[in-house]
């Protein structure tokens, strides 16, 4: 290929289709459980809030909500991959790789989301979220029905006889907000360095395409997820809608939250399948040590994803 303006401009504008399209063709899975939160500055404070507040019948004064300024800071971090072609390949037309090349570019820019959200949301043990305590704990505030303080626990671990498996998670995500943030600044963009007086194509002899983009991943409402390493079956399934049901405001007024979404690892994908599509599942015989199938009570009882970048290690 010659080297002159009209052969750049035409690649580029095949480096910019190539890249596009698996921009917007690589699945994320991260928009299912994140709220979405555009972003102007090199960071966003989000307020810390106390529960999650609801409408009340106006009796005397309102009751505030107050959100605290003391909230919890999400920076932007800046992402980049480049990769260069020497000039002697594009003249000998050695560049049959730079199609795919680019592609790669745009799906890795489009899954970097899913990396960041995943990331975050599995370190969660040790990462503190909206009430100051770690996302993941077995000591947050909770209310009874008379508006008693409790403690509630969104970490399941195994019971007596239970041995720790990998960790999988259920989230509430029909609400406003979310289990997790995903904050953006910059869209990705590719840039390409092709012109001949480019600093990088007169002094290297190379010419450089290279993608960048802003954003960052952060911890959303800890009401709204439950870590178990605990077996995936009918009865643990029950014991985290039941720890769902028991969340309530300070006034005593339950949240309502029943989950949607059961995220699992790609070694759990074989008992999360049985527990939400399966049509019986075996139950224990009173008295006995047989078991007999019978109708499975949650079948399609919430949305079932199959995530890859969980880990699949006992304990998570």
């Amino acid at each position: 290929m010659e080297i002159n303006i009209g052969n750049m401009n035409a690649l580029t504008a095949r480096v910019n289709t190539a890249f596009n399209k698996f921009l917007t063709v690589a699945p994320p899975m991260y928009q299912e459980f994140s709220i979405i939160v555009p972003s102007s500055a090199g960071s966003n404070v989000y307020p810390r809030m106390a529960e999650i507040p609801g409408i009340r019948e106006w009796v005397g004064d309102r009751v505030v909500h107050e959100l605290e300024a003391n909230g919890f800071e999400i920076r932007n971090r800046t992402f980049e991959e480049t990769f260069s072609v020497r000039r002697e390949d594009l003249e000998d037309d050695q560049f049959h790789v730079l199609t795919p090349a680019i592609q790669q570019l745009g799906y890795n820019a489009a899954t970097l989301p899913d990396e960041l959200v995943f990331d975050t949301f599995q370190a969660g043990t040790t990462k503190k979220g909206w009430d100051n305590q770690y996302y993941f704990d077995p000591e947050h505030r909770n209310y009874d029905e008379g508006g008693k303080l409790t403690s509630y626990s969104n970490l399941h671990t195994p019971q007596q006889g239970e041995s720790a498996g990998p960790a999988w998670y259920a989230l509430v995500c029909d609400r406003p907000l979310k289990p997790m943030i995903f904050q953006t600044r910059r869209p990705f963009v590719i840039t390409a360095k092709t012109s001949l007086q480019d600093g990088v194509v007169f002094v290297k002899n190379r010419f450089m395409w290279g993608v960048d983009g802003r954003c960052n991943a952060g911890l959303g409402l800890w009401q709204l997820a439950i870590r178990s390493t605990r077996p995936l079956n009918v009865d643990t399934w029950a014991a985290v809608k039941a720890s769902f049901a028991s969340l309530r405001r300070k006034d005593g007024a339950p949240y309502g939250l029943v989950p949607t979404h059961l995220l699992v690892p790609s070694n759990l994908e074989t008992q999360g399948k049985y527990l939400l599509n399966a049509d019986f599942v075996p139950t224990l015989i009173s008295g006995s040590t047989a078991a007999a199938s019978t109708s499975n009570p949650y079948k399609n009882d919430a949305k079932l994803m199959v995530c890859p970048r969980l880990s699949q290690s006992n304990g998570g």
